[in-house]
């Protein structure tokens, strides 16, 4: 299987929790290699919220999992937040990306989407997006 790197920020001097796109990227690349993965290409939006949908990392990151045939078939992200920080937009994109037959795993948490193995892990990452909507999680990263 093929994998594809993607990493967001919201701000390039971004503080912990969440490292900056490039340090992501790092860890990504890291990830990627000490399992062996082939890894074909990625995207970076570093000063880019993740409430919007217009970020260009994403939109190539969009066009190369929707082509015909997908360039790769699983998405490699650190955590749900990198992808969107609205519920609505979060599922809107996994569900475009799972459609399309491609798996996102999350390296943070392990959790792969679009593994029917995975349907409670989902679950639980969406409820945990669900309560930093509400304002019950950390600031926006």
């Amino acid at each position: 299987m093929s994998r594809f790197l993607y990493a967001r920020s919201a701000t390039e001097a971004q503080h912990a929790p969440t490292a900056r796109a490039d340090e992501q990227l790092q860890r990504l690349r890291k990830y990627a290699k000490d399992r062996s993965y082939v890894v074909v290409g990625k995207a970076c939006d570093a000063g880019r919220s993740g409430s919007s949908l217009s970020r260009p990392g994403l939109a190539y990151l969009l066009s190369q999992a929707t082509c015909t045939p997908p360039t790769f078939d699983v998405l490699l992200t650190t955590d749900d937040c990198r992808l969107a920080r609205d519920l609505k937009l979060l599922t809107a994109l996994a569900s475009r990306l799972t459609g399309a037959g491609i798996q996102i795993e999350f390296i943070n948490t392990g959790v792969v989407w679009g593994d029917e193995a995975a349907r409670e892990a989902e679950q639980t990452a969406l409820q945990k997006l669900t309560d930093y909507s509400m304002g019950r999680g950390h600031e926006e990263d």
